[in-house]
């Protein structure tokens, strides 16, 4: 009874044969008419042998694939359009057999993906990972459902495989394109209108001064104040008039002439982008914001922005509406709004209180 429920619980198998696999079933299949009309006990213990043989690799090859771990090795962030390295790790759980010629092969969404994973041996109790290279072309949310792992061992006459349960799903981030240097320039210069020099530690290098009475003597700059024989302190320029709000503009009804597919394509642009400048501005060490029409990330800096910021890109959807968003931010917060058109995104720097500027 256990024996026949642990049967129906085991998951079944495949195993087609290979090329080489039908020609010797044929041959097989040859040498056994041969024998049985003929009588002829030569040909009948050669068929006996490549029967064998044949039971031989199924019996193997089942052992092969008895007993393994599977893992999947989450890459940290994975866009749209850019290979990635997925990592696979097989853990041999059997006592004293090894695994011999194993591949493994990732299901995303019950589909088997393009690249396999291949492991020559597997030693009894040893794990051993690897990778494959793999590129997702929709930004959003993946699902892997599995892995499928075959083996061909011993004589490569049938290919058995079996699947293996392996929920996992995965974000993917809006595909970057290049930013045209004219719009880190232009971010960079609105936000820079705003910035005052002062004493904060925490800001970009400004100048120096002479030290006045209640001025930190950790500002101090030893080798200046050496120089020239009086002290003198560093002055830093303060975070605020440092914080950018991109603000993505939800797509708007395609116009006239104009196809619904052509309007998609022109907010995968928008997004594309949005993410890209996104990005180059945290690099920059700036604070960046981002507004659409669903969601708000309040600005920050430092690299924990950029998940907070792709997310929400990485799930939007397009949507019409009339207008743009209605903002309400900071006087020296800049404003760079991104609006889907063909044949590529428009885009709009702003400083709060000044005129807009089309980059």
């Amino acid at each position: 009874m256990l024996r026949r429920l642990r049967a129906m619980l085991r998951p079944p198998r495949r195993f087609p044969p290979t090329r080489e696999g039908w020609w010797f079933l044929a041959a097989t299949l040859l040498v056994g008419v041969a024998a049985i009309n003929g009588g002829i006990n030569l040909l009948f213990m050669i068929f006996g042998m490549m029967l064998s043989l044949i039971i031989a690799s199924g019996v193997l090859s089942e052992l092969c694939l008895r007993n393994l771990e599977v893992k999947r090795r989450l890459p940290s962030t994975i866009h749209a359009g850019t290979p990635f390295l997925m990592g696979i790790a097989v853990k041999n759980e059997k006592k004293k057999i090894p695994t011999f010629s194993l591949e493994v092969e990732d299901l995303l969404e019950g589909r088997a993906v393009e690249r396999r994973c291949y492991y020559l041996k597997l030693p009894a109790g040893r794990m051993q990972e690897t990778a494959y290279k793999h590129t997702l072309g929709r930004r959003g949310r993946h699902r892997f459902t599995g892995f499928r792992i075959s083996t061909r061992f011993p004589f490569g006459f049938i290919r058995k495989s079996r699947d293996i349960d392996s929920p996992a799903d995965v974000l993917v981030y809006p595909a970057l394109v290049p930013v045209p240097e004219t719009i880190i320039r232009a971010g960079l210069a609105e936000a820079g209108r705003n910035q005052t020099p002062s004493r904060s530690r925490s800001g970009d290098f400004h100048g120096l001064r002479e030290f006045r009475t209640g001025d930190d003597p950790r500002d101090v700059h030893w080798r200046t104040s050496a120089r020239r024989g009086r002290f003198f302190v560093r002055e830093c320029e303060e975070e605020t008039g440092r914080t950018v709000l991109l603000v993505l503009e939800s797509a708007r009804l395609p116009a006239e002439g104009e196809s619904a597919e052509d309007a998609s394509k022109a907010f995968e642009a928008a997004v594309s982008l949005t993410a890209s400048v996104a990005l180059a501005l945290i690099k920059k060490g700036l604070l960046v914001g981002l507004k659409t029409a669903d969601a708000y990330v309040a600005p920050a800096s430092g690299p924990g922005q950029a998940p907070d910021i792709l997310e929400p890109l990485a799930l939007i959807q397009a949507q019409p509406q009339q207008g743009g968003a209605r903002l309400n931010v900071a006087g020296d917060t800049t404003i760079i709004r991104i609006v889907p058109a063909s044949p590529a995104p428009r885009i709009e720097v702003e400083a709060r209180a000044a005129a807009k500027r089309s980059a």
